[in-house]
């Protein structure tokens, strides 16, 4: 194959511990109502929609501006990400992220790390201020939809897309490219992909991409 994009997946794969719709939480204030809705998901109580959405809630009135003035601050990436996509664009590949968090932090780390493309769910913001409402939900089904969207748009076959990933959500976009990388994955996700990798330097996936 001749590797045209690499999708990368953004929760447990490039952001650690603080996953994207809990960053804006901590901002907002909302660190310990965050973690009630969190294990009530992980009892099962709640669904991961229906939490999704009743995280979102948290975000009311929070800055939109503030996620980037304060991302760095906060999150938890990474080593060098913005490395490994310089490399990536050296070589003429391009770089998405797909995430089913807040479209709001997909925006910011593309920002900041020069993807090329962000998909994410839509929070909705007004006058720069989050409402606590989400406009357009991205479900881990439709990550492949994001991806085929991409494609698309830059007329690149599936088969010349590699997928990096660490969860359950991202093995249909491993079915769906040509290559897969599971990183700081479980063995059931390993089990999917074409390769594994354990790091916290981002640049120890290139030797299965060049």
């Amino acid at each position: 194959m001749t590797t045209k994009a690499v999708c990368f997946d953004l929760d447990d794969t490039l952001i650690r511990e603080i996953h994207s719709v809990m960053l804006p939480c901590i901002l907002n204030g909302k660190e310990k109502e965050h973690s009630v809705i969190q294990e009530r998901e992980e009892t099962g109580e709640l669904d991961y929609i229906t939490a999704d959405h009743l995280r979102a809630e948290l975000l009311l009135g929070l800055d939109e501006a503030v996620i980037a003035e304060r991302f760095l601050e906060v999150a938890k990436p990474l080593k060098n990400i913005s490395e490994t996509i310089n490399t990536l664009h050296s070589y003429g590949i391009k770089c998405l992220l797909i995430t089913v968090g807040p479209l709001q932090v997909a925006k910011v780390v593309a920002s900041i790390y020069g993807f090329d493309k962000y998909y994410g769910s839509d929070y909705e913001v007004v006058c720069g201020k989050f409402t606590g409402k989400i406009v357009k939900y991205i479900k881990a089904g439709n990550k492949v939809d994001c991806l085929k969207d991409f494609c698309q748009i830059n007329n690149i076959a599936a088969c010349d897309c590699i997928a990096v990933g660490d969860g359950s959500t991202d093995i249909p976009v491993f079915r769906y490219c040509g290559k897969s990388i599971a990183l700081n994955a479980s063995d059931k996700v390993k089990s999917k992909s074409t390769h594994s990798v354990d790091t916290d330097n981002l640049l120890d996936i290139l030797s299965y991409i060049l």
